[in-house]
């Protein structure tokens, strides 16, 4: 008798959570096959992700349906990079800016988007965005997003 309720306990215990990751899995692998596609250069370092969505999914602070990947480095990125970023995963969408120089004026400083890509892509919206800290910085953060269109406001 003991053991059958054990058992039924262990069961809720680790199945409950294990048909919650399944489920989110099943419910996020299309947008993250577009994120697998898009491939940083070599160079740039892995920061972090996060991925949220699935069927139990809560708006909260993050949409739902959506997700990043962000990388830092410190070499040079060159709007090349970025396209070669869009041509394998963004249908080839053109790169706005030259990934060095800043579009604040000269008497602001801060971080700044020195170049972008963005498409729509099998119904998410999709932005490589390279970040610079200031002019004179040589780290660089690459961002790659992606929201569902559903999410657009």
């Amino acid at each position: 008798m003991w053991l059958k309720i054990v058992l039924i306990v262990l069961a809720v215990i680790f199945g409950i959570p294990a048909i919650l990751q399944v489920t989110h899995d099943i419910a996020t692998a299309p947008m993250v096959a577009i994120a697998d596609r898009m491939h940083p250069d070599p160079g740039w370092n892995a920061e972090g992700e996060n991925i949220t969505g699935g069927p139990f999914c809560i708006r909260y602070d993050v949409d739902c349906d959506s997700m990043w990947r962000s990388y830092r480095t410190e070499q040079k990125v060159a709007p090349a990079d970025v396209q070669r970023i869009s041509d394998e995963a963004l249908n080839g969408a053109k790169v706005k800016g030259d990934c060095e120089t800043s579009p604040l004026p000269s008497n602001v400083t801060g971080m700044y988007e020195a170049c972008s890509v963005s498409a729509v892509v099998d119904g998410y919206d999709v932005e490589v965005r390279v970040l610079k800290l200031s002019e004179d910085s040589q780290d660089r953060i690459i961002q790659f997003s992606l929201s569902s269109v559903k999410n657009r406001r």
